[in-house]
């Protein structure tokens, strides 16, 4: 049996999934359904995350999304007259980058786990006070994934986590036999919160993502 349908099998009857994930270079970010907005919040918090990107179908059969997204299906096939509450709360939580690794990140992560599932009643530990949520849900649709033109090295002039207004420059390109310079700017204002890892990329690859309040994209989401 292949991975995933075991783990959907394991995660069926699950009220509550977490898919924990690291992105290449990236902040805390989540995954999740657009109905499940309310629902992730709390985790958003304890997690410390800078992006919540929300989607109904984000593309590529996601696992979260394998758990989750049955109820709202249900729920618009079925209409007002049969009222369905999504009743599984699936995130897939991207635990920042490859290369953040540490004892401390470990233990900060751990305790925010825990405290989320305290506050769900799912286990009997001291409830904290909530801290303040460092952003606020974006859809899926609103994220504007930053492309290279042209091969060459990559200096980047933004980390993740900082926050960019549209046109500004995330990161310029050098072209490694002119010398030539492109900068690469956003078209979109929000949260620039992933990177890519490599420093010399060829034509067409994503460097960076950026997360902002407007929807402007459909199709497969999570491959774009």
């Amino acid at each position: 049996m292949p991975t995933r349908c075991r783990a959907c099998t394991m995660a069926i009857d699950a009220d509550i999934v977490l898919d924990l994930h690291c992105d290449t270079e990236s902040v805390v970010h989540i995954y999740t359904g657009t109905p499940l907005a309310d629902a992730v919040r709390p985790l958003a918090a304890l997690m410390g995350a800078h992006a919540v990107l929300l989607a109904l179908q984000a593309g590529g059969e996601p696992f979260d999304e394998a758990c989750s997204r049955l109820w709202w299906d249900l729920a618009a096939h079925f209409g007002p007259a049969f009222p369905l509450p999504p009743s599984c709360v699936a995130t897939t939580v991207e635990l920042r980058g490859e290369a953040d690794v540490s004892y401390a990140l470990a233990e900060q992560d751990a305790r925010a786990l825990l405290q989320y599932l305290a506050h769900e009643g799912v286990i009997d530990n001291p409830v904290d006070p909530l801290p303040q949520p460092l952003c606020a849900p974006t859809p899926l649709e609103g994220v504007e994934p930053v492309d290279a033109p042209h091969a060459g090295v990559l200096v980047f002039l933004k980390t993740p986590g900082d926050r960019v207004e549209a046109g500004e420059a995330i990161a310029d390109l050098v072209a490694p036999v002119s010398g030539a310079t492109t900068t690469l700017r956003c078209k979109v204002a929000g949260v620039f919160f992933a990177r890519s890892v490599h420093r010399h990329v060829l034509r067409g690859m994503t460097i960076g993502k950026v997360a902002g309040p407007v929807a402007f994209r459909s199709g497969s989401l999570l491959s774009q």
